[in-house]
């Protein structure tokens, strides 16, 4: 069987998903090594990988992210945030995460890399010689941010074009982001890059991360990402890679949630947790009065941070099993986490949405998109907005519908076999070519 090397940002969106295909890639007899911050040890020792801490600068608790960052705070939500992690997050760990990638090779020469699409330390192998490095598979943690002729700029929010005068008003707005907004941390990674002695990126910084591994995954479905015409045949859609729940105790009121009523769950996630007043507390009082009952789960805080008294139809728990719990959910309430929303809709659930950080906006407007909620374009909606968004998404049938059709799509993958079949294909493949030879590692034949 084959060596694979994981490698992943310290947050929970980047290396959950590349765990769960750890563990089924070493339950199918491959070994692993797993290269992350120590905070995720434990689960990577549980999934059967061997696990290899990033550089201590860099090995961050992102529990604590605005200990680390504390300028974070005062940057604006949408592209100003994206672009300040692009330049301090991600481009400024890149040195270090090549070198512990180069020293983890020599140490355990792999048949593969596998790693989430933001792990940047592998863009210099990527812009080196193809044989001085094993396949790379990149898996995609958010929306697809790639170019297109068919769609806007990743960050704006913006849907599809449906009109002529929408295209050319996309074509100037892709030429604006890039040469403005992205300008400084384009610049700047390739700064890092030549500092460590590697060129400079071929393209735009997503579509370089994106068109310059060998094989890129989706954990979705077209279905639930816009049409593009001009798609690189290296894209492959998986399906969603639906996270197993850790074996928690229940609450006891967990047998309350098979009555009659709605049960709507409302989070944050596990990272846009410090302040509960953004969303779970506004959602918590906009539908005390209502004929529903509320689960708030916060992700690992405690519940006390929650600002607001919890009304009589609702609870909270600090985790909670969501493959137990959205089945029961009607609608789920949330910032826009790619995981969480891919997960709610591969069950059928509609969605309210209310993010404005990270790629979050982008994942509402692929929710509002496909019909299968409703986006609020607030990271702190009020409290009459949430009220009668949830009221709409329970009340009329068409959103349930589009959730539904999205999660039979959803259905027809399965996510860790297919990661496990590509992989097997491109380590095979990379054993069939010459050194030097040029092209696809992944043909049609080998599938």
């Amino acid at each position: 069987m084959s060596r694979l090397i994981f490698a992943a940002t310290a947050v929970p969106g980047h290396v959950l998903p590349l765990l769960a295909a750890a563990r089924h890639l070493v339950a199918r007899g491959h070994e692993a090594a797993f290269l992350t911050g120590s905070v995720f040890r434990s689960p990577v020792e549980a999934a059967g990988a061997r696990f290899v801490p990033l550089a201590r600068e860099i090995d961050l608790d992102y529990r604590r992210l605005d200990e680390h960052f504390p300028e974070r705070r005062t940057v604006d939500t949408g592209m100003p945030q994206v672009a300040f992690a692009l330049d301090h997050l991600f481009a400024d760990a890149l040195p270090l995460q090549h070198a512990g990638l180069r020293a983890l090779l020599r140490d355990f020469p792999a048949d593969a890399v596998i790693l989430d699409s933001m792990f940047c330390g592998a863009l210099p192998l990527l812009l080196g010689p193809r044989r001085a490095r094993p396949p790379i598979i990149a898996l995609g943690i958010s929306p697809l941010a790639l170019s297109s002729v068919d769609t806007a700029p990743f960050g704006t929010a913006l849907p599809p074009p449906a009109t002529p005068e929408q295209r050319m008003r996309n074509a100037a707005l892709n030429r604006h982001v890039q040469q403005t907004v992205f300008a400084g941390p384009q610049r700047h990674f390739n700064e890092v890059l030549a500092g460590i002695g590697a060129p400079p990126l071929p393209r735009f910084l997503f579509d370089s991360m994106i068109t310059l591994p060998d094989l890129f995954l989706q954990p979705a479905t077209p279905a639930f990402e816009y049409p593009r015409r001009d798609l690189p045949p290296t894209i492959r859609f998986i399906g969603p890679i639906v996270l197993p729940s850790p074996e928690i105790a229940l609450p006891p009121w967990w047998g309350e949630l098979d009555a009659e009523r709605p049960l709507v769950v409302v989070t944050q996630g596990t990272v846009k947790n410090a302040d509960f007043g953004q969303l779970v507390g506004p959602t918590l009082t906009a539908l005390a009065e209502e004929p529903a009952t509320v689960i708030a789960t916060t992700g690992g805080a405690p519940v006390e941070t929650i600002p607001v008294p919890l009304p009589a139809n609702a609870r909270a728990a600090s985790f909670l099993p969501f493959d137990r719990l959205l089945p029961k959910a009607r609608a789920l309430v949330t910032n826009g986490g790619y995981g969480a929303v891919t997960q709610a809709l591969s069950l059928g659930v509609p969605l309210v949405v209310a993010g404005d950080s990270e790629e979050k906006p982008e994942v509402a407007a692929r929710v509002a998109w496909t019909g299968a909620g409703i986006d609020l374009r607030a990271g702190r909606p009020t409290v009459p907005q949430l009220r009668e968004a949830v009221r709409a998404v329970l009340a009329r049938p068409q959103y349930r519908r589009r959730a539904s059709a999205i999660r039979d799509d959803f259905n027809r993958h399965d996510a860790l076999a297919g990661i496990a079949t590509l992989v097997e294909a491109v380590v095979a493949g990379a054993a069939e070519r010459q050194p030097d030879s040029a092209g696809p590692l992944l043909t049609e034949r080998m599938l």
